[in-house]
């Protein structure tokens, strides 16, 4: 049984692979669109995931053209997004050609094949879209935690800000050490490192936004990163 929903499930692969091909071949650019916008979809789950440790709803300021640009929101996202769409090229392309003969049996195969009895019960379809619905949340998710935690404990490049007219009732139109945490079409979410909370500042509203080349960076105290989530 185990062998025969092996043997299934290979032959129904190598078949949905070479439809894969054909449709990429024929429909080249709507393939890179697809891609497109699933990375943009991992770009939403990064910035969901870092504004949301600083008690912000992403959702609340974010604007159809934020989540087609959200991919670019992080350098590593882009890197990380392009070396997982290569490594799952580069698998699917080995397996086409290399579809393994469950029929020929040895002790190794057959414990390998009886500890993937349930995968091989579901449809090579459905373990894409599972495998999708996996990943493309999962490594935005921990990359925005590190983020995070980078910035509270001012590990990141500090600037200093300018504005054009005070933030609500305040004064002060010179924000000195200041960390970037996101930045959309209509707002820059900047971690104020002084006040030890982050602030939302319109795009209209920034006269000029200069790196603190010379900074020492740190690590606060835990008490004092503990104190901010709060």
């Amino acid at each position: 049984m185990v062998i025969e929903a092996a043997s299934k499930y290979y032959n129904q692969l190598n078949n949905d692979l070479k439809a894969v091909k054909k449709y990429i071949h024929n429909n080249f650019g709507v393939f890179l669109t697809i891609l497109y916008l699933l990375g943009s979809l991992s770009g939403v789950v990064y910035l969901y995931v870092l504004l949301n440790n600083f008690s912000i709803d992403v959702f609340n300021f974010i604007e159809i053209s934020d989540f087609l640009l959200a991919l670019i929101s992080n350098p590593l996202l882009i890197t990380l997004y392009t070396t997982l769409i290569v490594i799952t090229a580069i698998y699917f392309n080995w397996r086409s050609g290399h579809t393994p003969d469950p029929s020929k049996k040895n002790i190794l195969k057959r414990l390998y094949y009886g500890f993937c009895y349930p995968y091989y019960l579901l449809k090579p379809s459905y373990t894409a879209v599972l495998f999708l619905a996996l990943i493309i949340p999962t490594y935005p998710t921990i990359l925005a935690h590190f983020h995070s935690k980078d910035i509270v404990n001012e590990k990141t490049m500090s600037y200093h800000l300018s504005l054009n007219y005070p933030i609500a009732q305040s004064k002060v139109t010179q924000l000195k050490n200041v960390q970037i945490v996101a930045s959309t079409i209509g707002n820059l979410f900047v971690y104020d490192n002084k006040q030890d909370k982050l602030l939302i500042i319109s795009q209209e509203n920034i006269s000029a936004l200069i790196p603190n080349l010379h900074q020492e960076k740190t690590i606060k105290p835990k008490s004092k990163a503990a104190s901010s989530t709060q």
